[in-house]
């Protein structure tokens, strides 16, 4: 196993969207994030969104009048954000950069990591690395909001589960089996796409993705090693987020910490 897991999102950004629009409420997100800002009183006029993907935040965000700066190691991902930013009046600076090594000469009074894209630190190191580059690029006492898998959730290997959906003339069929690790609480997770138009196949991949999971007192440690103040962490779905308290089975954990 490679200390950074390595997510491709070559072929994958190319059906990102088609598949999470589907999944996830991203508008709800960003709805909860305004309630994170009103809950502890700070009214951010600049947010760097970390992990940002097909710019699924940022673009909404930015519609709402932040000004929004997005980041992510993949290319296709990046290029994909672009081309949906390029129609808004004041559309997010996307650029294409590792959160553990953030240069971008500027600071954000929020810092956001959302989805799955905090797991992809999967040592120590890396996460106590990125909270320190996130904090060099935070107004003193900026808020951080990020989500990460509890792994007390996580189902025993091999667990597998599958979606057949149909957007925009093209049908996508996703296999995935996750082996989750109890003695690392590492969750590798297998894709097997194939994709048709009719009975036309149009393409068939795999790509492996593996997130670290943790607890909150994990969580906690390593933002006060990281130099964060940890606010508050709260239950959330893909569709739904809330202040509900964090159980046991609560699979994704949203968090908001306070630079110190």
């Amino acid at each position: 196993m490679s200390r950074t897991s390595r997510p491709l999102y070559g072929r994958f950004a190319r059906y990102y969207d088609l598949i999470y629009h589907a999944l996830v409420n991203y508008e709800g997100d960003v709805d909860f994030l305004e309630e994170v800002f009103r809950r502890y009183t700070v009214k951010p006029g600049t947010i760097l969104d970390l992990g940002c993907g097909t710019g699924n935040h940022s673009v909404p965000l930015a519609r709402r009048g932040y000004r929004v700066t997005g980041i992510d190691r993949s290319a296709s991902m990046i290029a994909q954000a672009k081309k949906k930013a390029s129609r808004l009046r004041n559309p997010p600076r996307f650029a294409r950069a590792d959160m553990r090594t953030i240069r971008l000469g500027q600071r954000f009074e929020a810092a956001l990591c959302l989805f799955g894209a905090f797991g992809y630190l999967l040592t120590q190191r890396d996460v106590l690395q990125a909270l320190r580059s996130i904090r060099s690029h935070l107004e003193p006492g900026g808020l951080f909001v990020f989500e990460f898998w509890q792994g007390s959730a996580a189902r025993p290997a091999p667990f597998q589960t599958w979606l057949d959906l149909t957007r925009e003339g093209v049908e996508i069929v996703r296999l995935d089996e996750s082996r989750y690790d109890p003695k690392t609480g590492r969750l590798p997770v297998e894709f097997r796409f194939f994709v048709r138009r009719g009975q036309r196949f149009l393409d068939r991949f795999t790509e492996i993705h593996t997130i670290q999971t943790y607890s909150v007192p994990e969580i906690r440690a390593l933002l006060r090693r990281g130099k964060f103040e940890l606010l508050g962490a709260f239950a959330a779905t893909n569709v739904k987020k809330g202040f509900g308290p964090v159980m046991r089975k609560t699979f994704r954990v949203m968090v908001v910490a306070r630079a110190k």
